[in-house]
């Protein structure tokens, strides 16, 4: 079992728990807000757009932090490496949620498309939360056990393909729904639809950096 136990180091992995966590609670913000605008409450939807944006105010300044703590002290230029990339691809998961929340609040949707999407974006929804749960999964046992985080990685990136099938069928609903909706409403439910895609995509690349970081500490 390869482990990490110096300080300096603790203090990134710790770091990218914070981040993991503030993502997982990010996930389920998202999920709320989606649930209030099918609900109609745009009022409450808006509130929980402006609690996203404060927890990627949050994760930006944790990025910012590993950045500073990585180029200070003394890591092996792979470590370095590996640990950058996996910080910047769980930074873009936040900022994907952040996007996310903004095309849906950016105006108020249609109620039609919304009633006509509704159970897809539930579906959707659920995806990236349990992979929002695994990624923090992930990451709290990268300082102990990272061949386990590594299988988890693995469980991500399968969620990452459901919600491949979830966008493929939602933007061909999306074509089918054209005719019966404002362009408009169609082009900000395909952005909406791309920046959860982004979500899971960004949650794969974390993945990924962690089977590069596993790479680098076995070398």
């Amino acid at each position: 079992m390869i482990k990490l136990g110096t300080s300096k180091e603790e203090v990134l992995f710790n770091e990218l728990i914070e981040m993991a966590q503030n993502i997982e609670d990010a996930s389920s913000v998202l999920s709320a807000l989606f649930l209030d605008v099918f609900k109609g409450d745009y009022f409450s939807a808006t509130s929980k757009n402006i609690k996203i944006k404060s927890i990627y105010e949050r994760i930006s300044m944790n990025r910012e932090d590993i950045v500073s703590t990585i180029y200070r002290e003394a890591f092996l230029p792979d470590f370095k490496e590996s640990m950058l990339s996996l910080t910047h691809s769980i930074y873009y998961v936040m900022k994907s949620v952040k996007d996310a929340g903004r095309a849906m609040t950016s105006r108020k949707p249609s109620e039609l498309l919304c009633l006509q999407l509704k159970e897809n974006f539930l579906n959707y929804l659920a995806t990236i939360n349990e992979a929002s749960k695994k990624m923090k999964q992930m990451i709290s046992m990268l300082s102990n056990n990272i061949k386990e985080s590594l299988k988890v990685g693995k469980e991500i990136q399968m969620l990452e393909r459901n919600g491949d099938e979830i966008k493929d069928s939602m933007i061909q609903r999306l074509y089918e729904l054209e005719k019966d909706n404002e362009v408009i409403s169609i082009l900000q439910m395909k952005d909406v639809i791309t920046f959860l895609d982004d979500i899971l995509d960004n949650m794969e690349e974390a993945s990924l950096s962690v089977e590069i970081l596993y790479s680098t500490l076995k070398s």
